[in-house]
């Protein structure tokens, strides 16, 4: 954790340290969380990523990486910690509300509000239709490749990537997913996109 609280020094990030259940408790979904895994505890389930509602990340062994489905626990995203210093800085831009409505912003600005906004609110509907569909492995596999090139395109390329492997690995939505698709939601009340 040392490194990347210089991580967060350097690049001028708001940040506190405190232990997991007191992060959890004190968590919203503008908060997000990085959680240092040992790999000597990495069995432990006294936290679980769930216990929040932020975006957690989980900073790793490229080992433990490799071994554990990261995203059916909960986490967001695993950043090798080899590779703090090049990798946690995109990625926490990826789950950052204001990186996202910058980009929302720019695409406005070139392309038009309007359009940008019909293309917001697509997104919004395939994301409330792909959640509830579960039953039928075809509508969900199709609704979640339409997610991920939508969700590239406006600038979720975090969100896009998550439904990007419920469409491959023709399965419903793991809870990273969820938590994925709870925070775009967020991201589009900031940006005042209704549903449809």
């Amino acid at each position: 954790m040392a490194a990347a609280r210089d991580i967060a020094v350097q690049h001028g990030w708001v940040h506190r340290s405190c232990l997991m259940s007191a992060a959890a408790a004190g968590a919203d979904d503008d908060d997000i969380m990085l959680h240092a895994i040992e790999d000597a505890a990495a069995t432990d389930t006294t936290w679980s990523p769930l216990a929040t509602v932020a975006p957690a990340i989980a900073l790793a062994s490229a080992a433990w990486i490799a071994r554990t489905d990261w995203a059916a626990r909960g986490y967001v995203a695993a950043v090798d910690r080899r590779d703090l210093a090049q990798i946690l800085p995109g990625v926490i831009a990826e789950w950052s509300h204001a990186t996202r409505l910058a980009t929302i912003d720019r695409l406005g600005a070139t392309f038009g509000t309007a359009p940008v906004a019909a293309l917001l609110s697509g997104l919004r509907n395939v994301l409330e239709v792909a959640i509830g569909t579960h039953d039928d492995p075809a509508l969900l596999a199709a609704e979640a490749h339409r997610i991920a090139g939508l969700a590239g395109t406006l600038g979720f390329a975090a969100l896009g990537r998550h439904w990007l492997r419920v469409a491959e690995g023709g399965s419903a939505p793991s809870a990273a997913t969820r938590r994925a698709t709870a925070h775009a939601f967020a991201t589009l009340d900031r940006a005042g996109v209704a549903t449809s």
